[in-house]
Order: structure tokens, then C-alpha cells, then sequence
């Protein structure tokens, strides 16, 4: 999608929302709404203390995915020879006739494990994602834990720290120092490292009203320096 699509029009009122990315954050919007069908840019909502007004660049642009011309709206079948780009639009009953088709061969063939069903999260609800479930267990498709990715993810983490869990981000604002770029830490974003900085400077200024810090305030912010 090389089209940046981005209305200009001044939003008729603000929406409230949350984020439906599989995030743990699950972070609280302000949503433009430019009219009844139209949404403009998304930001975080400022009455919540974990996004103070701050979201990340993915769902802040959210408007131009939702409303770009090359949007798939309809299921497509292939016409032309595998990589040709060739497809046409069918129905969704022809779709998902096509796709039970397919299984019943597969299944005919080389028995009911050789249907293997293989999912992501991404915005889907419980219902939607783990539906898939009922059919497998049913079938006696193949199965293994979760998603692919989830299935390693979890095991390393689970090895490493003996918890499938993780830290309020607003702990954050407790450390001395935050280190590495923000791809490498995992689950942090851009947007937890510029709400640390907003809790580390409500911290300072709570601690240095108290008068529990004896350094200059510009010397005590650098002790929690974000690289």
C-alpha cells in the first residue's frame, strides 16, 4: 500500500475505544470521528495514567489502513498460475465451500492430521481466534500450542523467568536505567519508553518536593537515562 490515506477534514467529535491489537497493553483511545463511516487519526486516551494522550505509530495511523483503496474487502481465488498475482472475486459460501473442499481431500488422502490449522492473533476477539478450536477437536486435526510464534516465545520465557508474566510498564518509572533500542525489549514500545520519561519526571518532582533528592533536578533526571 504505497497510497497514504489521511483525512484533513477537522473530526466532528471524539470517540472512545480500545486498542484491538493482541497487546498486553490493551490501551485506552481517543478516536476521531470525521463522520458517521470516517474515523481520523487515533490517540491515547489522556485520562488514563498507563497512555497519557500517547499511542504508537501503528494504531495512531489506523485510518489509512481502514480506509485505503486496496483494502481486501471480498475473499479472492486464484485464476492464474501460482505467483501470477492473477485472482478473482468469489462469494463467501463459494469460499468457504473451496476451503471445506480442500480439507475433506486432505484428510481423504494422508488422514485428518494432515490438516494442521495455523492462526494468528492480530485483532480477533477470544471467540474469533479460538473458534478454530472447536473444529479441530472435532476433526482431529493436528494442534500444538497456540501460535507459532507464541509456542517458542512462551518457552523461552517460561525457561528464563519460571512465569509466563511481566511488569506494570508504568514500573518503569523505578529504574535507574532503561537500556537497548526499543525492538529489543520485548514487549516495551516506543510509546512505554516516552510514558517511563513522563513517570520518571512525576517521580522526581513528587521526590524532590519532599526533598529527598540532594543532586540538582538535571543531574537526578540523567540517572534514569533511556538509551
Amino acid at each position: 500500500m504505497d497510497e497514504t490515506v489521511r483525512s484533513t477534514k477537522p473530526p466532528a467529535r471524539i470517540g472512545y475505544s480500545a486498542c484491538p491489537h493482541d497487546c498486553p497493553s490493551t490501551c485506552a483511545l481517543e478516536v476521531e470521528l470525521i463522520d458517521e463511516r470516517t474515523i481520523g487519526r487515533l490517540h491515547g486516551a489522556k485520562d488514563n495514567d498507563y497512555t497519557a494522550g500517547v499511542i504508537c505509530a501503528k494504531v495512531a495511523r489506523y485510518a489509512e489502513r481502514e480506509h485505503h483503496a486496496q483494502r481486501l474487502l471480498h475473499p479472492l481465488r486464484r485464476v492464474g498460475a501460482k505467483g501470477s498475482g492473477e485472482f478473482a472475486p468469489v462469494s463467501w459460501d463459494d469460499a468457504l465451500d473451496l476451503v471445506a473442499e480442500q480439507f475433506l481431500k486432505a484428510e481423504q488422502r494422508h488422514g485428518t492430521e494432515a490438516v494442521w490449522p495455523y492462526y494468528y492473533a492480530g485483532t480477533m476477539g477470544l471467540v474469533m481466534r479460538d473458534g478454530i478450536h472447536r473444529l479441530r477437536h472435532a476433526k482431529k486435526y493436528s494442534g500444538f500450542h497456540s501460535t507459532i510464534c507464541v509456542n517458542a516465545a512462551y518457552t523461552g520465557f517460561a525457561a528464563g523467568t519460571g512465569k509466563i508474566a511481566g511488569p506494570d510498564p508504568r514500573e518503569m518509572a523505578k529504574s535507574d536505567l532503561i537500556g537497548g533500542r526499543p525492538r529489543c525489549l520485548g514487549r516495551a514500545t516506543r510509546g512505554d519508553l516516552r510514558h517511563a520519561s513522563g513517570w520518571r519526571r512525576q517521580r522526581w518532582a513528587a521526590s524532590w518536593k519532599a526533598g529527598s533528592f540532594a543532586s540538582s533536578p538535571d543531574k537526578s533526571w540523567r540517572r534514569a537515562a533511556i538509551c
